[in-house]
């Protein structure tokens, strides 16, 4: 091969080079999941507060039916048979 030859390689080269480059997206510095820095930050001294993240609920629980107490239970709860 020429002279030429091996020019028109590097060029090539150098413009695929230089668009691949040209178009690549960069890093966007807003993607960055940063939920969890408040926790870190409250327990940096120390993290043996044993929180969690249960349910809390929110309203009483329910009053007890009137019945017989039956020996299934549905979740949570209790069955009761009515009079």
């Amino acid at each position: 091969m020429n002279n030429w030859a091996f020019v028109a390689i590097i060029a090539g080269l150098g413009l695929v080079g230089y668009v691949i480059t040209k178009y690549r997206e960069g890093f966007e510095i807003a993607f960055i999941d940063k939920t969890n820095d408040r926790k870190t930050d409250e327990t940096r001294v120390s993290s043996y507060a044993q929180q969690t993240n249960n349910f809390k609920p929110t309203q009483p629980p329910p009053v007890l039916p009137t019945g017989i107490e039956t020996p299934y239970r549905v979740n949570t709860w209790n069955s009761y048979v009515p009079f």
